[in-house]
């Protein structure tokens, strides 16, 4: 498998703990360009972004300021699990997953096709349609 340059981590959230910052997983650090650059940006399917603050306490590295407009602007709420994608070059993609496991798209259109209309996929003459009633 090629090594496509970028890596990932994934996080449950819970809002006791991930609501106003959250903390990246002991031994991603490795990942970041040295020295720890000062924000990161988080980008979704649609291409909003968000630029959070990094900051390290201790051994460990964590998204704070500019991370609760992103917990806001998701709805984040207990048992939803995100997917962070990070480029290796300040961006990290994320991916959020509600609480049935299935990734979330936010802000597609949603189209609405009636399935009675489309029934063996064939198009169909409205005068044939008529002949065969």
């Amino acid at each position: 498998m090629a090594d496509t340059g970028e890596v990932r981590f994934f996080k449950p959230f819970i809002s006791q703990k991930s609501s106003k910052s959250l903390a990246i997983p002991l031994g991603f650090e490795e990942h970041f360009p040295a020295p720890l650059p000062l924000t990161v940006d988080l980008l979704d399917y649609n291409g909003r972004s968000w630029t959070v603050r990094v900051k390290k306490r201790g051994e460990n590295v964590f998204l704070t300021v500019g991370w609760e407009n992103f917990v806001k602007d998701n709805n984040l709420e207990d048992g939803k699990h995100l997917n962070f994608i990070y480029d290796r070059n300040r961006t990290f993609y994320v991916i959020i997953f509600g609480h049935n496991m299935c990734s979330e798209f936010r802000g597609f259109p949603q189209v609405v096709v009636e399935v009675d209309d489309y029934e063996n996929g064939e198009e169909v003459d409205e005068e044939e349609q008529e002949n065969n009633q």
